[in-house]
């Protein structure tokens, strides 16, 4: 499944929670597919001085040395994690998705008609928080691709010719994981007529970082 699908799968999980309807069948028949999700980061350019958001990047011209940073900022500690997860995970580690309306991983426009949103960079704001992808970790499970904090960070030194440009992609890849209750996306509400923020359950069998001008990829690390 790719990302414009998984989106819309979980828009209609969202809509079947907000509606009170009943979407368990649909929702066992995503458990154990396959997927790939790419999320766009780093289009507004490299990170200011000070700055250090889960999702950026560096480059230093003189050194010509590229740096990219992807650090899963979805904890257990989130409280609609906690509400998804409650006591039945040891822990839960992934993304917030960023500009979850976009369909395909692609960098906003910025003529002079759009209206900047200062906080489309910062994956912590709370307006942004509406949809995660996330491995559900159990104290029993095995602990591949558990970073516990850790950052998948990549350094490369670039042509002259290659400075970059276009932001990157962070690519999710693996498997669809059911929960307890066999759903694959789970939502929950603050409160009633609110969006709903929902969860997809994965397993992390791969993650990638690539540039999105060249698709290029920088660095991978994987289960296996």
């Amino acid at each position: 499944m790719s990302r414009e699908q998984l989106l819309v799968a979980t828009l209609r999980a969202a809509t079947a929670f907000a509606a009170g309807t009943d979407d368990s069948q649909l929702q066992k028949s995503l458990a154990d597919k396959d997927y790939e999700f790419r999320i766009r980061f780093g289009c507004a350019g490299p990170d200011k001085l000070g700055s250090g958001p889960a999702l950026g990047w560096t480059y230093d011209p003189k050194t010509r040395a590229l740096k990219v940073r992807a650090t899963p900022a979805l904890s257990p500690k989130d409280v609609p994690v906690k509400a998804v997860a409650g006591e039945a995970f040891e822990t839960v580690e992934g993304f917030w998705v960023r500009r979850p309306w976009l369909l395909a991983p692609v960098c906003p426009r910025t003529d002079e008609n759009a209206v900047r949103d200062e906080s489309a960079d910062a994956p912590d704001a709370p307006p942004l928080q509406s949809v995660g992808i996330a491995q559900f970790f159990t104290a029993a499970g095995p602990r591949t691709m558990r970073r516990s904090g850790r950052p998948y960070e990549a350094t490369k030194k670039l042509d002259t010719d290659q400075a970059p440009g276009g932001g990157f992609d962070l690519v999710l890849t693996g498997r669809l994981v059911a929960l307890p209750d066999g759903r694959v996306i789970a939502c929950t509400q603050a409160e009633a007529g609110e969006r709903p923020v929902c969860l997809i359950s994965v397993e992390f069998g791969k993650v990638s970082i690539e540039r999105a001008d060249t698709h290029e990829q920088l660095a991978q690390w994987g289960s296996g």
